[in-house]
C-alpha cells in the first residue's frame, strides 16, 4: 500500500496523481497495486515539480521491510510534525 498526502501544492500534482491513484480524501492519495518501479516514478516526478515550484508539502508512505515498522516515509518541503527512529519505531519528536 502507498499513500502520498498533499497540502498546499499545485493543482497539477492533484490532477496527476488522480490519474494512478484513489483520492480517497482531499490531498490523501492511495494505492493498492503500484510496484516499486512505478513507486519510484510517481516520487520522481513529484520531487522534479517540487523542486521547479518548492511550496507546500508532499509526504509519501509506502511498506519497505527494511524500515522501523515496515514502514518507509518520503516526503518533500517543511513537515508540521517531526518523525524519528526510535528504539525501531517511529514517533513524533517534540
Amino acid at each position: 500500500m502507498i499513500v502520498i498526502c498533499l497540502s498546499d501544492t499545485a493543482d497539477r500534482f492533484h490532477g496527476f496523481l488522480r490519474s494512478v491513484m484513489i483520492n480517497v480524501h482531499p490531498g490523501v492519495y492511495v494505492s493498492m497495486d503500484l510496484d516499486s518501479g512505478s513507486r519510484e516514478r510517481v516520487w520522481s516526478i513529484l520531487s522534479n515539480w517540487w523542486e521547479a515550484e518548492p511550496r507546500g508539502m508532499v509526504l509519501m508512505m509506502y511498506r519497505d521491510k527494511s524500515k522501523p515498522m515496515s514502514l518507509g516515509i518520503c516526503s518533500l518541503g517543511a513537515p508540521k510534525r517531526t518523525i524519528v527512529e526510535y528504539e525501531e519505531h517511529y514517533a513524533l519528536q517534540r
